[in-house]
Order: structure tokens, then C-alpha cells, then sequence
């Protein structure tokens, strides 16, 4: 990869009229980037447009699950919960540093919900579905010993629980490192860069796409034998340019973080939504003390908004911070305990008639193909390396050849040469025999696999300047992220690189005017751009504090 991000752009940027290719993909998340990535393996030429930043929509505001959707049982969708189980297990080998075996507890309460015993039905049900690939199958408890594993649970008419597993991910992490494989492969990518119409042929067939480089506001054209919108929620805004009709009905998700030391728990805690029945999560992410915070989660409700500007409202809010406090009563949350949110929204296909709520819409993906273009709606994080190497079958149809897809045999970029967790808890101890700091290590071994060496090497002429003392996170990083992550604004870097946003106390706030500083040296920004991406970054954490008006 280059290590001079000006001049990789720019020769990018060129290559982009250079030819005709052979697909050209609208869309930088998780399934433009899986399908960019199966493309170029099957030996396609490949290029990838994305107006904003790769994940910065519903790619990194997701609940940040690998799973089968337990939930999904209850309205026999059986397809479905087959190939996302299936899906985690093949995700488990081909990304282990970045997808983690975690540990669900669903607690049974007399009169709440289901019982023990349907419960157990469902499970083994799930179980089975998956071919009895989960990290551990599950198991019931009965009367308090559910205490002993979550103590601080609420005890009145506790009747036992179920521990069953799935697995938690960083969702930008697997798409930023499908788009660099992608690129490896030969595929030209591009963040920043808005489709701003497509290009027609004879018989309305598509021929490509006139496109605009958000920096220098150069507008190219760029041609291509099959055009692939896979924009997620944008998808009926690029269907417009041609004409087509709406098809989605997004609904939003809202997250918020809370520091683990007033919401510690050991398990991700399965609830109900005691106000309209609906399954949410509290999420462990790190342990109190060190960094560690949980996550509640999620909301599902019709959205009609700016598709640019999804923020939680202070009813998202409360509605997560009650539910949590049904459950755990002793906690007293509050909304001054949220220390951040995310807000995404899930790409749904317009129900063919009236539903009782966002919830029933179904998650199951659709193609909908016409010469020359394709678009793929729906579908969720989990299953995207299936959906992706549809839709490529679908491309090559229109291409005249279908060479198989190799994905699912193929690691991600980080986990060449990993098989297990073990594996990357030996890196991280081969990480630390280096020099590196326990806390560094395990995030490096975690977030970069095995590039983590290639960081650990440069560390050794690096002054050791942290991004945020409790996470333990470096500057360091921030030239892996304009280097070889392609991160072109501090919103890119503190976003979907190193979340500060997400996990720091102040959000990043107090990093942001350092972090362009050193963007700088390798972009070669002044003094007055810095200052605005600072201002950038500061609006970013703004939008996601609006619950609190």
C-alpha cells in the first residue's frame, strides 16, 4: 500500500477515465466494499465511489453483532437465521481479530416474555440451524444462579435465564479492510467522491456515472460495463437518476454508550422493552476501569428524516435509559450517563401492506436488475459476504462469464495467518515482548490483526504520544489511517479509524485539533483547514449530543 496518500489520489482520481471497467460500485459500506472485494478476486476490474466515507453510514452504526437473529425464529424465517449463523461461523475464521465470540444471557422473569422451557425450545432450534457451529452451545440456569453471573439484575420474580452465543464485531473495521483487499486485488477506490448522475445508452441502458471529487470539485466521467448501487438507505436516490420508483422504508436504530463502571455487565443482557415488547441489548464493551463501556441498544422505528443527519431524540433516549433501569434497578440512569450515541438507519424494502410496527419489517435482502445496473437493498451486516457474492453473480451474468467467488476461503487482510482467538491473544503477547503496553497491544492485536506488527516496527522511532490516556490508543495511528486507511478528514479518523467518538470521554474533543495537525503533514493542509475539519469533527460530536435538547 502507498505510503504517500497525495499522489495515490491523485493517480486514483485519473484512473477513474481511464477506461471502461468492467463494474463500477456506488456505495462505500459494508456490501459495496464485500462486492468491490469479491469482484476483483474473481478477476473483474473494479471501481468504487463513495460521497462520504467508507461505513460512515449504516456500516458503523450498527449494533456491532455478528449473529443468527435469535429473534427472527418467532416469524419462521428459518432462511434467514440459517445463513447468518452460518455466516458467523465462516466470519469467525476469516476475520477472528476482528469478530469475537460473545456471550448472550437472556433472563426469564414470571409473567415477562417467554419461559424457560420455550426459551431452551429456541435455542436448540437456533443451535441446529446453525449446524451446531456457535463458539459454545447454550445453557439454561434456573433460580439464582443468574445472580451470580449478573448480580446486579433485578431479582424480583427472577425465575433462571439462558446463556447462548454469538459474536461481536467493529462493523467499520470489516469494511475498511474489505475495500483494502479490494485494492490489493487491483480494484480503484474512492472515498469523498458523490455520483452526481448516470450515464444512459441506447435503451436507457446504464453506462456508467459522472462524478465529483468533494476536494478539488473535479468532475470526471466514469464508464462501466455493469453499475452496482449499493448506497444502503441512498439507494431510491440513485435509482431516481434513472427514473425508478422508491423502494425502501428505512427505519432508524439508536445506540447510546454508558461507562462501564455504572452499567457493568458481564454478559450482553437480552431485555424487553417493557413499553411495546421489543428486544434490545446492554452490550459489554471492555471491562469498568479500563476503558470499558456498554453499549444499550437498539431502537426500530419508521424514519422520514434527512438521511444525512440521523441523531437520537431525547424519546430514543429515554426509552433505552428506562428499559435498562427496568432490568437493573439499583443503576438510577440517566441521560448525564451517556457519554455517546450513534444513530443509523437500516435500508428495509417498502412491506407490501400495513405492519404493526418497524420491527416487523423483514430484514431479507432484494436485487433489483435492469442492463447495465443493479441494485441490492436489505440484508444485514452479518450476511454481507453472501450478498455480495450474489450480486457479482448477478454482474457477471450481464458480463457474459461467472468465475466462482473465493471469499468465503479467503482471510481478511488482518487475519492472514490467524485462525483462532488464540492466535491473536499470541499476537498481542508477541505485541507486548516488542515493547508495547498490554492495553496498546491487545487494541492493535484487535483492530489491525496481524498489520499490527508493520505499527508495532515504526513505534520503536515514534515519540509514544497517546490519543486518549485511558484507551491507551496512539498518535502513531493516525499515520496508519491517512497512509494506508485512506482517511481524508478528522471525521474520518475519530469516526470510523479510532472511534474516539464513540468511546472516549469527551468524544474526542480535546484530541481533534492534534489529530489534523499530524493529517496535515501528510496531506498537506494549513493552518485555515485544519481549523475547519476541527470545526467539522466538533459539529459530528454535536449532532450525536442533540438527545440531550
Amino acid at each position: 500500500m502507498p505510503s504517500d496518500p497525495v499522489r495515490q489520489r491523485e493517480q486514483d482520481l485519473a484512473a477513474l477515465g481511464a477506461r471502461t471497467f468492467d463494474l463500477l460500485v456506488i456505495g462505500g459500506g459494508v456490501t459495496g466494499c464485500g462486492i468491490a472485494r469479491d469482484a476483483a478476486l474473481r478477476g473483474f476490474s473494479v471501481a468504487l465511489v463513495e460521497k462520504d466515507d467508507f461505513a460512515s453510514g449504516t456500516s458503523s452504526k450498527s449494533s456491532k453483532l455478528i449473529h443468527g437473529g435469535l429473534r427472527y425464529l418467532e416469524h419462521a424465517q428459518f432462511k434467514l437465521v440459517f445463513e447468518g449463523t452460518n455466516e458467523r461461523a465462516l466470519l469467525l475464521k476469516r476475520a477472528p481479530h476482528l469478530v469475537k465470540p460473545l456471550a448472550f444471557l437472556v433472563p426469564a422473569y414470571k409473567m415477562v416474555g417467554r419461559g424457560l422451557l420455550e426459551l431452551d425450545v429456541g435455542l436448540w432450534i437456533y443451535d441446529a440451524l446453525s449446524k451446531f457451529s456457535s463458539p459454545k452451545l447454550h445453557k439454561t440456569y434456573r433460580g439464582r444462579k443468574i445472580l451470580e453471573m449478573e448480580p446486579d439484575l433485578d431479582q424480583e420474580n427472577l425465575k433462571g435465564g439462558i446463556v447462548y452465543y454469538d459474536c461481536l464485531t467493529d462493523d467499520a473495521r470489516v469494511t475498511l479492510e474489505n475495500i483494502l483487499d479490494a485494492r490489493a486485488e487491483g480494484a480503484v477506490a474512492l472515498n469523498h467522491v458523490r455520483v452526481g448522475k448516470l450515464l444512459l445508452g441506447e435503451a436507457g441502458r446504464v453506462l456508467g456515472a459522472e462524478v465529483t471529487d468533494a476536494d478539488t470539485g473535479r468532475t470526471q466521467s466514469v464508464r462501466a460495463r455493469v453499475v452496482i448501487n449499493a448506497t444502503g438507505p441512498w439507494s431510491d436516490e440513485v435509482r431516481a437518476l434513472v427514473g425508478e420508483a422508491p423502494i425502501l422504508k428505512p427505519t432508524k436504530g439508536v445506540h447510546l454508550v454508558i461507562d462501564a463502571e455504572r452499567l457493568p455487565v458481564r454478559h450482553a443482557i437480552v431485555m424487553l422493552a417493557h413499553a411495546d415488547q421489543r428486544v434490545m441489548f446492554a452490550i459489554p464493551w471492555g471491562e469498568p476501569g479500563k476503558g470499558g463501556r456498554t453499549v444499550l441498544g437498539t431502537t426500530d422505528t419508521f424514519y422520514d428524516g434527512s438521511l444525512d443527519h440521523v441523531s437520537a431524540t431525547s424519546a430514543d433516549a429515554d426509552y433505552l435509559l428506562d428499559t435498562a433501569n427496568d432490568y437493573f434497578p439499583t443503576a438510577h440512569l440517566t441521560r448525564d450517563d451517556v457519554l455517546a450515541t450513534w444513530a443509523g438507519l437500516r435500508p428495509l424494502l417498502k412491506p407490501n401492506s400495513g405492519l404493526d410496527s418497524a420491527s416487523d419489517v423483514s430484514r431479507e435482502h432484494h436485487l433489483i436488475e435492469r442492463p447495465g445496473f443493479i441494485t441490492i437493498a436489505g440484508g444485514k451486516l452479518t450476511t454481507y459476504r453472501r450478498m455480495s457474492a450474489e450480486v457479482v453473480d448477478r454482474a457477471g451474468e450481464q458480463l457474459g462469464r461467472v468465475p466462482p467467488s473465493t471469499t468465503g476461503e479467503r482471510n481478511l487482510p488482518g487475519a492472514i495467518g490467524l485462525e483462532t482467538q488464540e492466535d491473536v491473544a499470541a499476537l498481542a503477547a508477541d505485541l507486548v515482548k516488542s515493547g508495547i503496553s498490554e492495553q496498546t497491544a491487545a487494541h492493535w492485536a484487535g483492530h489491525y490483526g496481524v498489520r499490527a506488527r508493520e505499527l508495532a516496527r515504526r513505534a520503536a522511532d515514534d515519540d509514544g504520544e497517546l490519543l486518549d490516556e485511558e484507551l491507551g490508543w496512539r498518535m502513531l495511528e493516525v499515520d496508519e489511517a491517512v497512509t494506508h486507511e485512506m482517511a481524508r478528514s478528522v471525521v474520518d479518523v475519530l469516526g470510523r479509524r479510532l472511534p474516539l467518538i464513540l468511546r472516549a470521554r469527551d468524544q474526542g474533543i480535546a484530541a481533534a485539533p492534534k489529530v489534523a495537525a499530524r493529517m496535515a503533514r501528510h496531506l498537506g493542509w494549513d493552518a485555515e483547514r485544519q481549523r475547519k475539519e476541527v470545526d467539522k469533527y466538533a459539529a459530528a460530536v454535536e449532532e450525536s449530543r442533540r438527545f440531550r435538547a
